[in-house]
């Protein structure tokens, strides 16, 4: 009775295994590169980013419209009554028309604070485009992460098959050994527990799988009913070129598009202090017009006049309250704060270039140590298992040589991933992270078959 629920659980637990390998047999796979390619159309942050920049692009276009002239047109016809009187009474109700045409021109001749504010919105403009750029190489790492997590997933997906195929094999071995008066029953019971143990974490790693895949959906749009897979034969493990640390440092402080925005963030401050302290300046503008009326009022019924105009205007702020010196000091704080973040930013960047520049260099190493140590491990347990079924190992000398095995391979896994992560994160905090690292990254999968 006790092994019918135990056999119900591991025919559920091998058919939810199979949903995923079944459901992708028929499914299209992606790749790497299209699914950066579906992200870069899909993904919110990034759309975000761009129609941002769209916005500061037209903020340029508004600061230069001050410096062309300005025309105006405006024009009204009525009908009016009036009556007049005076101290014999009230004259008869005069009806007429009346019309009124005119164009105005105003163009500004000096305006310091124009200047400064067209001067501004480029460099908020540069800055835009930075964040931009920004965000195009955040979501190269992003989807790239996404991706490799989900493929890691599967991988231990596959891991956790193939342990409970040998726990069920080195359980029903335990029984036989048993029934052949070899074995004990703690054996059994040892095999037993493990075979459980590997059902229930099967499960919890199938679940990962639809996870990880859900977290890819959401950066490109559609379920990636399958994937390319990693082939360890094609990866290739190359130490950061240049080999110094410092020159990676050095090419962050012009590449790195945070730092970009940080120091467009100064200028726009520095802007921001030149265009209040122009508010002090005059003004000079050029002012021409024409205005045609008939009529225009009670005075002048009948009368027509047709007028032209042109004059220059002087505007000289003499006092506003205050206003203006508190707006300079404003700006200059702003300034003040721009330059201790951009140091800020400055900082963190050579901390991140040391930190993925050290992480890919020991990403190396771990991988060629975990290749030795799972050739290692493959053939101690099969040593284990053969010294098993001669009598001269125990059944726990087997489980922990299956789960060292295992664990190596999980390990190497994981730090092939994390190896292609930190090279594009190292190129990322660099800033010469770009889509054909993707491609790059993209050859070293191989399509499943």
């Amino acid at each position: 009775m006790k092994g019918i629920p135990m056999k119900k659980m591991l025919i559920g637990t091998m058919i939810a295994f199979g949903m995923v390998v079944s459901h992708a047999s028929h499914a299209e796979t992606v790749s790497l590169s299209s699914a950066y390619q579906k992200a870069v159309d899909y993904d919110s942050r990034y759309r975000v980013a761009r129609a941002d920049n769209l916005v500061y692009q037209e903020e340029v276009k508004k600061a230069g419209a001050a410096f062309l002239p300005s025309v105006r047109s405006s024009g009204s016809r009525g009908r009016n009554s009036t009556q007049h009187g005076s101290r014999n009474g009230l004259d008869p109700t005069q009806y007429y028309n009346t019309m009124n045409y005119g164009v105005s021109l105003r163009q500004s001749l000096l305006n310091i604070s124009n200047v400064a504010e067209y001067n501004q919105s480029k460099a908020m403009m540069a800055k835009s485009d930075s964040d931009l750029r920004k965000e195009e190489v955040s979501l190269i790492v992003r989807i790239t992460e996404a991706y490799c997590n989900a493929l890691y997933a599967e991988d231990n997906l596959a891991f956790s098959k193939a342990h409970i195929q040998a726990a069920k094999e080195q359980l029903q071995q335990a029984k036989r050994r048993f029934d052949n008066g070899f074995g004990t029953i703690t054996e059994v019971k040892e095999a037993q527990a493990n075979h459980d143990m590997a059902i229930a974490e099967g499960v919890d790693i199938n679940n990962g799988v639809e996870f990880s895949r859900r977290e890819l959906e959401d950066l490109i749009g559609v379920y990636p009913d399958q994937l390319c897979r990693l082939a360890p034969e094609k990866l290739e493990l190359k130490k950061p070129s240049p080999a110094s640390v410092e020159e990676w440092i050095a090419i962050s402080q012009s590449g790195n598009p945070m730092l970009a925005s940080a120091r467009q963030e100064i200028i726009i401050a520095k802007r921001e202090i030149d265009k209040q302290r122009a508010m002090r300046l005059p003004t000079l503008d050029l002012i021409g017009g024409r205005n045609y009326s008939e009529s225009e009022n009670n005075y002048t019924i009948g009368s027509t006049y047709d007028t032209y105009s042109v004059a220059l205007q002087v505007n000289v702020p003499i006092y506003t309250g205050g206003y203006n010196s508190a707006s300079i000091r404003q700006a200059r704080a702003k300034w003040v704060k721009a330059g201790e973040q951009f140091t800020g930013q400055e900082r963190a960047v050579e901390s991140d270039v040391r930190r993925y520049f050290n992480s890919v260099n020991t990403s190396i190493a771990q991988i060629q140590a975990y290749e030795q140590a799972m050739k290692s491990q493959e053939i101690a347990f099969t040593g284990t298992q053969k010294g098993f079924t001669a009598g001269l190992r125990s059944n726990v000398d087997v489980l922990e040589a299956e789960r060292k095995l295992l664990e190596s391979r999980r390990n190497l896994a994981k730090s092939r991933y994390q190896y292609i992560l930190n090279t594009l994160m190292l190129k990322q905090s660099a800033g010469t992270l770009s889509a054909s690292d993707i491609d790059m990254v993209n050859g070293w999968l191989s399509s499943v078959k």
